[in-house]
């Protein structure tokens, strides 16, 4: 396996390139109050990590993840999302990838719900589709320290003037090595974002490459197959895949910064307003049942704050009252 594989830069991936360094730059210079960079935070970060779960196969959505019974699906996405904060936490600009943080990380993904965590694979792997032909015979057990530590390299050398392109070709010689068992994919998507890291190339929010991925499951499975063939074909998707979601980011940040009425509303608090405005008419108990764990006398005191602020409007006065948005 040559590491890194050949390819040809061309005028698309470097359009695409700059198109993404623009909205990199906006998002430095844009003044964005404190309370909307970390709702939109919270927002990409479960995205990130739902979408991930979903590409491999997980059902949850972000409706239903926070009343799902399924608690082996609901495991998986916190398990990314523990292991998507610790690389936001500690890793810091510049310091070394190693395999014992790519074990690390494997251990974190696969906590409670997989075996050998944290290990190398000890028997061939192969990649399978749907009819359950292999359409890929991953590298021999013993040949995994010694291509991790090619790729480590790779990542490390400066040699690749965009970080984008080292993080995209890493995540696919990182799935063409598929050191693992189980979470290969899930482990090599947090790869792209500990490189960008590493390299210091920051957007100040998180982007989630993986809802653009997962509804793109076919596509993106197709340019990892011929990834090492056709590398241009590859990053083109890869990098447009970014860009889409940057812009994504790009314009819900706009959006809710031009509805300050609502958009700085506590978060709880926002979302009891949303599932008023998404229901029309509801009752207390309604609300009641989508906040378990929040006492009744803090639902009542958030729905006083909407009503005081003109966004809500409560009608009855008894247990029975419901409440709809003021027009």
């Amino acid at each position: 396996m040559k590491i890194p594989p050949r390819y040809q830069m061309s005028s698309e991936i470097l359009d695409l390139i700059a198109k993404i360094d623009a909205n990199r730059i906006f998002f430095s210079t844009v003044d964005i109050p404190k309370l909307v960079k970390e709702k939109i935070q919270r927002v990409s970060l479960l995205k990130s990590s739902l979408f991930s779960a979903r590409i491999e196969g997980n059902p949850l959505t972000l409706e239903n993840i926070r009343y799902s019974s399924e608690i082996q699906r609901r495991i998986e996405i916190e398990n990314i999302l523990k292991a998507i904060r610790r690389i936001d936490k500690e890793y810091v600009h510049q310091k070394k990838i190693t395999k014992e943080i790519i074990l690390n990380l494997h251990k974190l993904v696969l906590d409670n719900i997989g075996s050998s965590p944290g290990k190398f694979r000890k028997e061939i792997g192969a990649i399978f589709n749907q009819t359950g032909v292999a359409v890929y015979v991953s590298p021999a057990p013993t040949q995994i320290p010694s291509l991790l530590d090619r790729l480590l390299d790779y990542i490390i050398d400066d040699k690749e003037k965009f970080p984008l392109i080292t993080a995209f070709i890493a995540h696919l010689i990182f799935e063409k090595i598929h050191p693992f068992m189980d979470g290969n994919g899930r482990v090599g998507r947090l790869l792209i974002f500990i490189i960008l890291k590493s390299k210091g190339y920051h957007f100040g929010l998180t982007i989630p490459l993986e809802e653009y991925l997962d509804i793109h499951k076919d596509d993106y499975y197709y340019y990892l197959d011929i990834g090492l063939e056709h590398v241009g074909s590859y990053l083109l998707f890869m990098l447009k895949a970014f860009y889409e979601q940057s812009e994504k980011i790009k314009e819900s940040l706009t959006n809710k910064m031009s509805k300050k009425e609502t958009f700085f509303l506590p978060l709880r608090q926002e979302e009891i307003f949303n599932i008023i405005k998404d229901h029309a008419v509801v009752s207390f108990d309604f609300i009641r049942r989508r906040f378990l764990k929040i006492p009744e006398r803090t639902l009542r005191y958030d729905l006083k704050k909407l009503g005081d602020l003109g966004l809500i409007i409560k009608i009855g006065k008894t247990k029975g009252c419901i409440y709809r948005i003021k027009e």
